[in-house]
């Protein structure tokens, strides 16, 4: 197998992935040469208990990203058609989908039209994902192409005394993301009921079956909304959000004393002020053609990335069904499903074979997702994986690094704030968190929000411009430093620190 006679090492860390979606994210990579022009670079997953690392041959992801970056710089418009190409068929994936899948009566149909969905589902991620995951590869280890310019650029031309607000400015997208959209439904729910101080009261201190019994209409606005946003934090495995998340929402805006009316206003003057100093900076900066590109850019990339993450979300949340109809015809449990290799759903969809429950089960615990030069994608398991598993490499933590009080990254949204440290980063961890404790994250997802709502500040190991922390703590203005790489290796639960994230500094008190 040629994925033999490559160098792995780790490249990051991720959570709650099955073999279904790692098989999908190795395969991508394929579809360099043929959609973006650019060689491949050559990447796989280990997952243990689907807590994943991405590796990689670090020189096969350097050959692209210096084929990638030439192109950048030869070509403006070229990052900005990768976001618009995934825009495009995220779109479209969402929509086949919803319409082949999820409105679809998956029990009228045969075995080989299960397959046929499954394929072409593989086949539409794995097309979005090739997209999606160019924009990351441009960025080599510590260069980060429109971050690296715009920091540049700024730093040259803004008045130093105002570098902050002016790069705050232009990493704020000026279109919604979808959380955003569903955040501004809720408190439009909100209104109808907030100026009734019973149903305040009520929402704070009673459940969902108290709510039922006593607020017919509220409860039906919010399963509509549940309905239509319940995907949006499902990210690859789920679950989807469910009415009483979306009440835990009510009620941490009731906590904060947020007025729905006024925040509504609050956002939409935001907006309109965003759009109007965007236009005023880039007047007062002049930036020559390059550098208006790149002004221009980084808030659509800041968009652009999540949207595309939010799309394969929907998606995801829509082929559960699928697999649970799988599932029920191969008498496997929905985990199960989603730790089968694809060859064998093929085999047991379209030759009637039994599936293998003892490698099923095997892979579902430890797992390696490896790509072969000819197309094919090796998935390890038992003695193999383990004797491979050995072989990555791994950055080593330097001695010293354990006895330091002070953790250093880049500032993703400024601010300070003090509170005792909770490790979060798969949902089971949200249990632990309480209103002003320290987020501290390997990286930070989309299933984790609830908890980065009740977060004093936002630390995380990895993370640049546009990862989900960055946008997130920008979102709820909460202070967040990135990109600490030792954060989670330093601090454990209850260590009391202050982030000062204006400074991009982490101190254990």
């Amino acid at each position: 197998m040629s994925y033999k006679k490559y160098n792995w090492e780790v490249v990051g860390n991720d959570y709650n992935s099955p073999l279904f979606r790692n098989y999908i994210w190795v395969k991508c990579f394929f579809q360099y040469q043929k959609y973006l022009k650019l060689s491949r670079p050559v990447l796989g997953i280990t997952s243990v208990n689907n807590d994943i690392e991405y590796i990689c041959e670090m020189r096969t992801w350097e050959n692209t990203h210096n084929e990638a970056k030439e192109r950048a710089l030869n070509d403006y418009n070229f990052i900005e058609r990768i976001i618009d190409q995934s825009h495009k068929k995220g779109e479209a994936m969402n929509r086949w989908t919803q319409k082949n899948i999820f409105k679809a009566d998956l029990t009228k149909m045969s075995h080989r039209q299960l397959w046929q969905l499954w394929d072409k589902h593989e086949r539409l991620q794995s097309y979005e994902y090739a997209f999606g995951v160019a924009i990351p590869i441009l960025d080599f280890q510590k260069f980060s192409f429109v971050e690296n310019n715009l920091v540049k650029f700024l730093k040259e031309k803004a008045p130093k005394d105002q570098y902050s607000d002016y790069y705050a400015i232009f990493t704020e997208p000026i279109y919604n993301s979808f959380a955003q959209d569903q955040e501004a439904d809720l408190l439009k729910l909100m209104t109808q009921f907030y100026g009734k101080k019973k149903w305040r009261d009520d929402v704070m201190e009673k459940n969902l079956d108290y709510l039922r019994s006593e607020y017919l209409n509220f409860i039906k606005l919010l399963h509509q909304h549940t309905r239509k946003h319940c995907w949006v934090y499902y990210v690859y495995n789920g679950p989807e959000f469910t009415e009483d998340d979306f009440l835990g929402f009510i009620r941490d805006y009731l906590i904060k004393n947020i007025n729905p009316n006024q925040e509504l206003k609050k956002l939409a003057l935001h907006r309109k002020e965003l759009v109007k100093k965007q236009k005023e900076y880039i007047e007062l900066l002049k930036p020559d053609k390059f550098n208006l590109a790149i002004l221009k850019l980084a808030g659509k990339l800041i968009w652009g990335k999540p949207r595309r993450k939010d799309y394969q979300s929907k998606s995801y949340y829509h082929v559960k069904k699928l697999q649970q109809e799988v599932a029920k015809r191969l008498f496997l449990s929905l985990e199960q499903v989603r730790s089968m290799p694809y060859e064998m759903v093929k085999s047991c969809l379209i030759n009637k074979k039994e599936p293998d429950v003892s490698i099923i089960n095997e892979i579902n615990k430890f797992h390696i997702c490896l790509p072969n030069d000819d197309g094919s994608i090796a998935v390890l398991h038992g003695q193999e994986a383990k004797e491979f598993y050995k072989k990555v490499k791994r950055s080593d933590q330097p001695k010293e690094i354990a006895h330091t009080n002070k953790i250093k990254g880049a500032c993703a949204c400024k601010g300070k704030a003090r509170g005792s440290v909770k490790i979060i980063n798969v949902l089971a961890d949200m249990r632990k968190m309480d209103y002003g404790d320290i987020l501290v994250s390997t990286a930070t997802t989309p299933s984790i929000v609830p908890a980065m709502k009740k977060a004093a500040a936002i630390v995380t190991d990895e993370g640049g411009l546009s990862c989900h922390a960055a946008i997130v703590s920008r979102e709820l203005k909460t202070p967040c430093v990135i990109g600490t790489k030792i954060a989670t290796k330093i601090l454990k639960d209850g260590d009391r620190v202050e982030v000062d994230a204006t400074k991009g500094i982490v101190s254990k008190l």
